[in-house]
């Protein structure tokens, strides 16, 4: 556990997808080699379920002071709306949503009440200020818990998401802590998973989605695409549905799995999306990476870079970024 990671391991391993579903502690079938490991990665994630909700008792409590509501997204809304992807879910941060006119108030009040942002340079900060859709991470002095803060789902340069839209529709409860609706839950969760290009935590991603999808009424399917299309992000759902389908057996209706709309790629894409992104969303173990593996996890990072950047700015951006890996190379030498 490093100092910046008070919530523990990022993730518990992607047997325990499986065999902690709908328990706390570990299936009876578990292999006995196996059991006393997931029993610890069970106890972890209860340990930093507790310490999840009181953080955000906390960020409620402080925020409610200048008027704020904040929404959370991710693994933390999974954990505190109780939803089955937040059984054995963990986390190194919490990400929290806020609007764009009420982001400066509420990093102003944060910083008064002991959380910090790490020192970074002026090139930085406009970075993550103009160019993306969040501040700078934000770290507490005293417990070390990492915040980030979001004034959209996806970086702004390439994708306007009418965020008012999203805004619109989140539940918040009696404490004025907010989770997205659960179709937006899941639009997010897809236009995260397939659109950043890392898959450091693919499978565990995949998972959530597949466990979200499993809340679903009859009629949910066809209001979820529905959605996608307003908000333009059909594209992430359409591989979202085909890789859970494809890999963890989540129940989709064959007719909304084959439906074509425009989040439908065509002919020639859909072929080269299955080739890399089957090499892409597996456990972390030599024996699951097939032939390719790297060259697809390669060309989906910079996938991602390109749907998040246009050129005029990636360009000088990698630029800066290489220059800068070379210069910090030196230093460490001399």
């Amino acid at each position: 556990m490093g100092p910046r990671d008070p919530f523990g391991a990022s993730r518990q391993p992607a047997c325990s997808i499986v065999l902690f579903a709908g328990g706390s502690r570990p299936a009876p079938g578990a292999p006995e080699k196996a059991y006393h490991h997931l029993l610890s990665a069970s106890l972890q994630s209860q340990k930093q379920r507790t310490q999840v909700l009181w953080e955000v008792k906390l960020l409620a409590t402080e925020l409610q002071r200048i008027g704020v509501r904040p929404v959370l997204l991710k693994g933390a809304a999974y954990i505190y709306a109780n939803k089955e992807a937040g059984k054995g879910r963990t986390l190194t941060d919490i990400d929290m949503l806020v609007t764009q006119k009420e982001l400066p108030k509420v990093e102003r009040q944060l910083k008064t009440v002991g959380w910090y942002s790490e020192k970074i340079d002026d090139y930085d900060q406009r970075y993550y200020r103009e160019w993306t859709h969040e501040i700078p991470p934000l770290i507490h002095y005293k417990r070390q818990t990492v915040l980030d803060v979001h004034h959209n789902i996806f970086p702004v340069l390439r994708f306007q998401i009418d965020i008012e839209k999203i805004m619109d529709k989140v539940c918040f409860d009696a404490e004025g802590v907010g989770t997205l609706h659960l179709h937006d839950m899941i639009i997010h969760s897809a236009t995260h998973l397939f659109f950043e290009g890392e898959f450091e935590n693919g499978l565990r991603d995949l998972s959530d989605l597949d466990l979200l999808f499993r809340e679903f009424k009859p009629d949910d399917w066809s209001k979820l695409k529905r959605r996608a299309l307003e908000l333009q992000l059909a594209r992430p759902l359409f591989y979202a549905l085909r890789y859970c389908r494809r890999f963890l057996s989540s129940p989709i209706p064959d007719d909304i799995l084959m439906a074509k709309d425009a989040g439908t790629p065509n002919a020639l894409l859909l072929p080269v999306a299955d080739i890399l992104f089957t090499r892409v969303l597996i456990p972390h173990h030599t024996l699951a990476k097939q032939p390719g593996h790297r060259l697809a996890k390669f060309l989906l990072y910079w996938r991602g870079h390109l749907l998040k950047m246009p050129l005029a700015v990636l360009v000088p951006h990698l630029l800066r970024k290489s220059l800068r890996a070379i210069s910090a190379g030196r230093e460490r030498s001399a």
